[in-house]
């Protein structure tokens, strides 16, 4: 499901507030689920046909449970809270979409 928040996109400075995880990666080894997110201005430009805005690459740490879609995991992955305890990721885009709604 695509992912709605105001995010404003660094290549450009404009504002995107429509966002589609367009790629899941799975890295066994390593323990982490890669998301490719894709922004779009808005929903109706999204179902326009127009490109995204902006995309980017949001590694997330853990592999979805067995029986869990990748998607769905990465998804409610992107959308969690950033941590209070100081014990955040490194990246800087981590948590870009904390607090972005999950919509239809």
């Amino acid at each position: 499901m695509p992912l709605q928040k105001n995010y404003t996109t660094p290549a450009t400075g404009a504002e995107a507030t429509y966002h589609v995880v367009t790629n899941v990666a799975l890295d066994y080894v390593m323990t982490i689920t890669t998301a490719t997110v894709s922004s779009y201005l808005s929903k109706d430009a999204k179902d326009a046909g127009k490109f995204a805005m902006y995309a980017q690459q949001i590694q997330v740490s853990g592999l979805p449970d067995k029986g869990v879609d990748a998607l769905d995991f990465a998804e409610s992955s992107l959308v969690a809270a950033t941590p209070t305890d100081g014990d955040g990721s490194a990246s800087l885009t981590r948590y870009s979409f904390s607090g972005a709604e999950i919509v239809e």
